[in-house]
Parts: C-alpha cells; structure tokens; sequence
C-alpha cells in the first residue's frame, strides 16, 4: 500500500513526466552536425590516386574566405577544403581532388584564400576500406 505522503509524490512525478510527453528539443547545431558528417564522406584523392578508379567527373567546386574584420577567424585551408567536401557530396559525389588553393589581396579583407577542385563519384572497391593517402600539397 501506498502512504499518504507516497501517493501524493506518485501523482506529481506522473503529472511532471506527463507534461513533458512530446516536448521536442532542438539547437541551432544540426545544420553544423549535418555538414560535419556529410564531408567526412567525401574523400580527397591526389590527381594520381583518382586516376586508379573509374571516376565519374561531376563538376568543379570551389570555395573561399575573406575575413572582412581584423577580429575575424583567419582563412584556413582546411577549413574551405571541408567547404569543397560539402559541395562535392551535395552534387553526389564521394570524391575530391583539391586543384588548388591560394591567397591573394582583395579589397576589404584582411586575408584572403580561396580553394578549387574537381568533385568525383568514385565505385567502391572490395578491400578499399581505408581511404586513400590525402593530397597535401603546399600551397
């Protein structure tokens, strides 16, 4: 049997977790989340390793960075080769090669970098499960 200070705690407690029923939580992280798992599908090739597969070429993509206040994050490489992985797999691809990157002086940045490469939909081979040596070149 249930005390009379027992019955009262049970019927808050289920009043509390009834309201809760179909509350959704959300952040402003999914699109972050999204995007951070989408490039880590993309694979980047050297122009001699994409030669091995039979690649189909979907397009140029490109991407840069002007830092516009001198309080700004800085133009990073890295940072707009993922910006080139996610638009390769949003044009469905799985496979990129970096062409190149560079930096340059723009009116009204503080730096300037921009990046251009070739997106691929590269076949998977049996056994290619760990992706191939990534281009680092010096730019």
């Amino acid at each position: 049997m249930l005390s009379r200070i027992g019955t009262p705690v049970l019927l808050a407690a289920s009043l509390v977790l009834s309201a809760c029923n179909g509350i959704q939580f959300s952040s402003n992280l999914e699109p972050y989340v999204e995007d951070r798992i989408k490039t880590r599908m993309v694979r980047e090739y050297s122009i001699s390793d994409i030669d091995q597969y039979n690649a189909t070429t979907l397009g140029f993509v490109d991407a840069s960075y002007c830092q516009d206040r001198v309080d700004d994050r800085k133009a990073s490489k890295s940072q707009l080769v993922r910006d080139l992985k996610l638009r390769t797999k949003n044009l469905g691809g799985n496979g990129l090669v970096v062409e190149a990157c560079g930096t340059g002086a723009i009116a009204g940045c503080y730096s300037y970098m921009e990046c251009r490469g070739v997106a691929y939909s590269v076949p998977e081979r049996k056994g290619d499960s760990t992706p191939p040596t990534t281009a680092r070149n010096a730019f």
